[in-house]
């Protein structure tokens, strides 16, 4: 039997742009997508939009991470407020999950990642994760099953604030390159 290494479902993705007050919602209605995300499926993993949410699955032990990406319809200039509600069927020690926000020239991205009892702020590059760089918080996320994480991410005068059940956990001042964001 197939063992799932990390289920990361989205029920319900929403986006604000504070400065044009324009609330654009996610709901992955019959398969369908506003976002354009970036779908995949073989034998070692998945990200496939089905039954109304965002369902990615690693079904390999070969597989380390993967993400589901798509370009968000914001002006990077502007305020906005992403909000999602992820659905985690287990949260273990050492796997990590999260998001990837933004991609420069260079094609690094910013990594906004929990584990248990963690919060890690760093780059991703040449797809892979620099935990040496960054910022590690502790907090207090339990490992578990069936879990439910309310993340919000916000930028606000040029600064990313970070924050999950509702209660922030990282500020971080840094230029906004691109709309790029992805589920890791």
């Amino acid at each position: 039997m197939k063992k799932i290494f990390l289920l990361f479902v989205v029920v319900v993705m929403t986006l604000n742009v504070a400065s044009a007050q324009i609330r654009i919602v996610e709901k992955f209605d019959d398969g369908a997508s506003k976002f354009e995300w970036s779908e995949f499926a073989d034998k070692t993993m998945s990200t496939l939009i089905k039954g109304g949410c965002l369902e990615m699955s690693v079904l390999s032990k070969d597989i380390v991470s993967i993400w589901c990406d798509t370009y968000l319809p914001i002006d990077p200039d502007q305020d906005f407020k992403i909000t999602a509600k992820l659905l985690l069927p287990k949260i273990e020690e050492g796997e990590k999950f999260g998001v990837l926000i933004d991609r420069d020239e260079e094609f690094n991205k910013l990594a906004f990642l929990f584990e248990p009892g963690r919060f890690i702020a760093t780059y991703q590059s040449n797809n892979q994760i620099l935990y040496d760089k960054g910022d590690k918080v502790r907090i207090k996320l339990e490992k578990g099953k069936d879990q439910i994480l309310d993340l919000q991410i916000e930028r606000r005068g040029g600064t990313y604030i970070v924050s999950y059940n509702n209660m922030e956990v990282y500020r971080w001042r840094k230029a906004l390159n691109t709309p790029y964001f992805a589920f890791f």
